[in-house]
């Protein structure tokens, strides 16, 4: 009975333990909250990298790809960039308590752009699929 709940959990759902995973500040933590460190407006942060960027788009096309299977654009696209916002979001939040990681801006919006991007290549690899089979 239990595996049988556990199969029923949608894929995305468990790229959000990834996602927090990486993104929990490690070293550095506090309990005071870091205000200061919070950087809103993306590309604002001086400490953001482009590898950073990169990585972080990277992390959230499974994501996308993940969210968008079993729906139909253009509601697979908003709802992955809305859930990765808001994951993103979240995870950026335990930034707040620590000395070494600044909350960003960045972060989040390259996190829907990989959620989109995510989304976006599965309903082109589906929709390649779908000819392919008409072609035969």
């Amino acid at each position: 009975m239990r595996v049988s709940i556990l199969r029923r959990v949608p894929l995305w759902v468990w790229w959000i333990p990834v996602v927090v995973g990486v993104s929990l500040p490690i070293f550095g933590f506090t309990f005071q909250p870091q205000w200061s460190r919070v950087h809103v407006v993306p590309f604002s942060d001086p400490e953001d990298k482009p590898r950073d960027t990169l990585l972080n788009i990277a992390m959230f096309i499974p994501f996308g790809y993940l969210f968008a299977r079993g729906r139909r654009m253009p509601g697979a696209l908003a709802g992955a960039m809305v859930a990765a916002a808001l994951l993103s979001a979240g995870a950026e939040a335990t930034q707040l308590f620590s000395t070494e990681r600044n909350p960003s801006g960045t972060d989040v919006s390259m996190a829907v752009a990989g959620a989109a991007a995510g989304s976006v290549l599965r309903s082109w690899l589906k929709r390649l699929k779908g000819q392919a089979e008409r072609s035969r």
